[in-house]
């Protein structure tokens, strides 16, 4: 699971591009992290009903293709030669496994606050130093809704307007985005039509992840976003975490070569599973 929402829309111009009869859509973005501020560019390629977005949130190991026709999303790892196809009944699987632990992580939340110092110490330690027992007894915590804000004014990214949203849970603002009209992006009506197809996807697997997510401290906002007409060209992280943002570089409408969209070959296959 990444931290970065799959709002991250970003391609690299540097990609190469074979000359085509029919226009593609390439976008490149700039990731910031706190321990980052030179930022990394994150690729985006969009073309025939798929989305490739290289370099997801800034690691060059990690990148997602989206199936429109399939709604799929493959996660693949080029660190491990992996890659982990993610369809709706996978995380259904998945989703049954957490509410069957709830119960368990409820009552061990519950526990959590009454540890001295040193036992604190002692199980993150047991844990191997990579689980907090403060996220854990926070996942234990009721999800509160996240909801779209229009914010007053608009801005503009990379010389194109944006109107400014805010994401609010409970009352505390988690982050901001910046939604473009594609049309202004001069984004083909069937590359948009493959983004909405991600943004609804992403809609249902957010409702269904939220507790596997909020188990090792990742927040997945439920949002309405097939709601939501635009495509976010600014994402700034305003939670505590303070992850970081993605700018709009440039928007570029060219030819992607078809290979560009495809799995790397000798990469093994690897099955979403909860229970590692």
């Amino acid at each position: 699971m990444q931290k970065h929402t799959v709002l991250s829309l970003a391609i690299s111009a540097s990609l190469l591009l074979t000359p085509l009869a029919k226009a593609d859509s390439v976008l490149e973005f700039l990731v910031k992290e706190t321990h980052d501020p030179t930022g990394k560019t994150q690729p985006v390629l969009i073309k025939d009903g798929q989305i490739m977005v290289k370099g997801a949130g800034g690691d060059a190991n990690l990148d997602f293709l989206y199936s429109r026709a399939q709604e799929s999303l493959v996660v693949i790892d080029h660190h491990k030669r992996t890659f982990m196809p993610l369809d709706e009944q996978q995380v259904n699987r998945i989703a049954q496994q957490t509410e069957d632990v709830q119960p368990l992580l409820q009552g061990l939340g519950q526990q959590i606050g009454k540890l001295s110092p040193k036992q604190r110490e002692k199980w993150e330690s047991m844990l191997g130093g990579k689980v907090s027992l403060d996220k854990i007894a926070k996942a234990a915590e009721p999800a509160k809704p996240a909801n779209l804000v229009k914010m007053g004014g608009g801005k503009t990214v990379a010389g194109i307007a944006c109107q400014p949203m805010n994401v609010i849970q409970g009352s505390k603002p988690l982050a901001e985005l910046c939604l473009a009209d594609p049309a202004a992006m001069k984004i083909p009506s069937d590359d948009y039509a493959t983004i909405r197809s991600l943004f609804n996807f992403s809609e249902r697997l957010a409702a269904k992840t939220q507790g596997l997510a909020g188990q090792f401290g990742i927040k997945i906002p439920n949002l309405a976003l097939r709601e939501v007409f635009g495509i976010p060209i600014e994402v700034r992280d305003l939670s505590d975490e303070n992850l970081g943002s993605m700018t709009l570089s440039r928007t570029i409408t060219s030819a992607v070569a078809a290979d560009r969209m495809k799995l790397p070959e000798g990469y093994r296959s690897e099955q979403l599973n909860f229970w590692k």
